[in-house]
């Protein structure tokens, strides 16, 4: 009896071919399979019409316009905020430069008597030839200088073109007086010192008088000289100390028209002793 050399391969069921039928068919069928690698879609409308072009534009247009109007809309709510803000400031601070001005103006007014009382002591001394009699007590009133640092911070800051041009010009006058304020209180500084300085070249008694007995009639016409230009000087500077009053009471007031700030300055001012040239 012979052996056969070769097994025999098994028979597969139809079951089973029908099987592997199913599961390749739901493998083609599955979405990791048929998802393609790119998805094109065909355009859904057709080309854009002029009509449709036009209106495409007018939209962004009318946007731009909207978006535009809204922010100038808040800008100008800012700036309404911000002018009424700086009025209020600029309005204290004209306030604060008559309050300062004021009280600047009755210590130059106190030191200008005593210097007229000095300067008639030293003048009976050279001549009349009487001894110079010992100073009088010399308690000028503490006053604080007017200054308009609001101003000139928006000024710098170009917050002041929010104002009107009369405004701006009314308060453009107000810093024209201030300066020449500034610069004559500067220069009865330098005259004060100069009397203080010759002060101190002599000897003070116990009276408090100035031992002269060992100055010259020189010396007596050189203090006279000192006393008279600080007077003059002071005399200066409580002058233009009136105009500022004036210039702020008109702006304080409202007033912005030119005319208005020079009649108001020229009414205060005109009480002031002594000739301003």
């Amino acid at each position: 009896m012979s052996e056969h050399s070769e097994t025999e391969k098994p028979q597969r069921s139809g079951d089973d071919r029908t099987n592997a039928g199913s599961k390749s068919d739901d493998a083609l069928n599955s979405p990791e399979a048929s998802a393609p690698m790119l998805d094109v879609h065909a355009p859904h409308e057709v080309m854009h019409t002029w009509k449709s072009f036009f209106i495409h534009i007018a939209t962004i247009v009318v946007g731009l316009f909207i978006a535009v109007a809204l922010e100038q809309f808040v800008e100008a709510i800012h700036n309404h905020h911000e002018l009424a803000a700086l009025r209020q400031d600029l309005r204290a601070e004209s306030r604060q430069t008559l309050l300062d001005a004021r009280g600047a103006e009755a210590a130059q007014i106190y030191e200008l008597d005593w210097l007229g009382r000095r300067v008639a002591q030293v003048q009976a001394a050279i001549f009349e030839h009487l001894p110079l009699e010992p100073r009088q007590p010399y308690n000028v009133p503490n006053f604080a200088s007017p200054d308009i640092p609001i101003w000139r911070s928006a000024k710098a800051g170009s917050r002041i073109s929010l104002l009107t041009k009369g405004e701006m010009n009314a308060y453009g006058e107000v810093e024209y007086v201030q300066r020449k304020v500034e610069t004559l209180s500067d220069a009865r500084k330098d005259a004060e010192d100069a009397v203080r300085s010759f002060h101190r070249e002599f000897l003070v008694l116990p009276n408090g008088g100035l031992d002269f007995t060992k100055g010259s009639p020189q010396d007596l016409h050189r203090y006279l000289t000192l006393l008279t230009r600080t007077s003059v000087t002071i005399d200066r500077y409580l002058y233009w100390l009136r105009m500022l009053q004036g210039a702020e009471l008109a702006v304080s007031d409202g007033k912005t028209n030119p005319d208005d700030l020079y009649a108001s300055e020229a009414k205060v001012a005109g009480t002031a002793a002594g000739d301003p040239l």
